[in-house]
């Protein structure tokens, strides 16, 4: 009973901020402003999401979509297939390679934007929706979790289907991505997330509004000083954190069930 109770108040202080975030932003200016600040909405508007409304989110949301999906698809087949050749196969300097591979871990991704920043700069992609892709499609945590997952796999499986004349493009695409699910997901999860929360670097390479991601407009947007008269600058913000905290939702939600299973591994024999 004890452990219920504390379970509960612990939900509740962490999902408090999200619902002072969302009921703040259905208020206006005085309803936000009020001390002690209203645990349930009065002066009720949707003027602040109608004024969101107004501005370019359908060209963002098309421009997040399509970063989502290239960097998932990107990403997940990057570290899959990395996975799987450090997991079956023997080949020269193998350990090696492999801890070079995951020094990355170790170094923080705001050390490394400039370089990054120089190299796409030279490429002539500064400015577009490629040049937020191609920096995160490796990722060495990935590379990482891919390999401990496949290598639970028994390799009976691998053997047989061999045995039976299959390439090892069949083996890969017709027994380990099917019984991967679970890591695959989680994979997506992390790519999705991180594509969705790369504020910094999309707003270094991203200044023409019509090429922007739904991030770096509203996050621009919410920072706006002065503009329109009766505009709630502290309900902009947390409207915009709303709309924001919504694709989250929605990827959890969908890939939970997934996600909670990569964590025990393949099948055993």
């Amino acid at each position: 009973m004890i452990k219920r109770i504390f379970l509960c108040l612990f939900y509740i202080a962490l999902l408090f901020p999200v619902y002072f975030m969302f009921v703040g932003s259905l208020q206006d200016s005085k309803g936000v402003m009020q001390m002690p600040p209203n645990l349930l909405p009065t002066n009720t508007t949707l003027g602040n999401y109608n004024n969101i409304a107004k501005l370019n989110v359908s060209r963002w949301t098309i421009n997040s979509i399509f970063v989502t999906i290239a960097t998932v698809l990107g990403s997940v087949f990057i570290s899959c297939t990395g996975g799987y050749a450090f997991a079956f196969f023997k080949f020269k300097f193998k350990n090696v390679i492999w801890a070079l591979l995951l020094l990355g871990i170790m170094i923080p991704r705001i050390s490394i934007i400039i370089p990054v920043y120089v190299i796409i700069k030279k490429l002539h992609l500064s400015g577009t929706l490629t040049a937020t892709i191609l920096p995160i499609l490796f990722s060495p945590v990935g590379l990482y979790l891919a390999r401990s997952y496949f290598e639970t796999i028994p390799l009976s499986l691998l053997e047989s289907a061999r045995i039976d004349g299959a390439t090892e493009f069949q083996v890969l695409s017709k027994i380990v991505f099917p019984i991967s699910i679970p890591i695959i997901t989680a994979l997506s999860i992390f790519a999705s997330v991180g594509v969705l929360q790369d504020y910094i670097w999309q707003a270094l390479v991203l200044q023409d509004p019509n090429k922007q991601t739904l991030l770096v407009g509203l996050m621009r947007y919410s920072m706006e000083r002065g503009g329109e008269l009766g505009i709630n600058p502290i309900g902009r913000g947390l409207t915009v954190g709303v709309v924001l905290l919504v694709p989250l939702l929605i990827i959890f939600l969908l890939a939970n069930k997934y996600f909670v299973s990569s964590i025990g591994g393949a099948c055993k024999e």
